[in-house]
């Protein structure tokens, strides 16, 4: 199980030609077998060119990386003038824009996630070699995008108004206080900080929906296959204590905890993946290697 050789260099010609034509392109090929072939269409249908080939990308990691800094970008953006807007808005004593807020965030939000699900899954089924209709899929990512965009911005908004609720206590409380003080007091909310930990969270949210969509389709169409969902973390010092231990860990240790996977914590960047192995067998290789880890936990004197 798995890619077919040579398939990769097919799909970079297919990409490049797609992008010479600046539209979705169809491409016919003895490599690239028609599940996929189907799923890059409709893949570019639903996120463009660009967004539909991006799985090719060497290293998953430069892939994140970038729709991570994409995101942030956006969202500083919108932070950045809305910020003014805030500070204004106290000073003068009339409503912040609390709607209007939410709705450019939505608005920036929403098509990121339902582009890295579809991304995902299709790194997915590549890696697999199992196709499915990239109908449901396609389908799956927007309605979860949606539906989880007005849940996430609602958070945000909820935030940013107790926030600002207590700038205006402090500014009624504090004579001579400027708006440049008053900027100051909720640069929080509206700095770049909170852009980069919402950019990072909600990257990691949308991977693991791709990881979660795709098991139940493989559960579901190949029953005779034993589908098991692993915790991965990022494997460098920031691995935290919350998941540090259970790097490599089947899902019957996390669920209870994380049933959606991660992230487990704002700014996490694990990841789940997709192993044909047992339970019991990716059990004795998970405490294999939380040996290893604790061994060499006590030799730093960490234990």
């Amino acid at each position: 199980m798995g890619p077919p050789p040579d398939l990769f260099a097919e799909l970079s010609r297919w990409k490049a030609k797609a992008i010479q034509r600046g539209k979705v392109t169809h491409f016919n090929s003895d490599i690239i077998p028609d599940w996929l072939n189907a799923e890059v269409v409709a893949a570019q249908e639903a996120v463009g060119v660009e967004g539909a080939f991006s799985f090719l990308k060497q290293t998953p990691l430069d892939v994140r990386m970038a729709a991570e800094r994409r995101i942030k970008r956006k969202i500083q953006a919108i932070l950045k003038e809305r910020q003014a807007q805030a500070a204004r808005a106290i000073e003068q004593g009339e409503q912040f824009d609390y709607e209007g807020l939410a709705d450019e965030l939505r608005a920036a939000v929403q098509p990121e996630l339902s582009s890295l699900m579809v991304d995902n899954a299709l790194r997915l089924s590549v890696e697999v070699g199992i196709g499915f209709d990239p109908a449901i899929i396609n389908t799956e990512a927007l309605r979860w995008a949606r539906e989880y965009s007005y849940d996430l911005v609602r958070g945000l908004t909820d935030t940013t108004r107790r926030q600002l609720q207590e700038a205006v206590t402090s500014f009624v409380q504090t004579p001579g206080m400027t708006i440049g003080d008053i900027e100051s007091l909720i640069g929080p909310a509206f700095g770049p900080v909170r852009a980069e930990m919402i950019a990072v969270t909600e990257t990691t949210r949308a991977y693991s929906m791709a990881t979660n969509e795709m098991a139940e389709l493989l559960r579901a169409e190949t029953p005779e296959l034993a589908v098991t969902k692993v915790w991965n973390t990022m494997m460098d010092e920031y691995v935290c204590q919350i998941c540090g231990p259970i790097e490599g860990a089947p899902e019957e240790v996390w669920a209870q905890d994380f049933p959606s996977g991660p992230p487990a914590h704002v700014n996490c960047r694990c990841s789940t993946s997709i192993s044909f192995g047992t339970e019991e067998q990716i059990g004795a290789g998970f405490a294999q290697r939380q040996a290893g880890r604790e061994a060499w936990l006590r030799e730093q004197g960490l234990l």
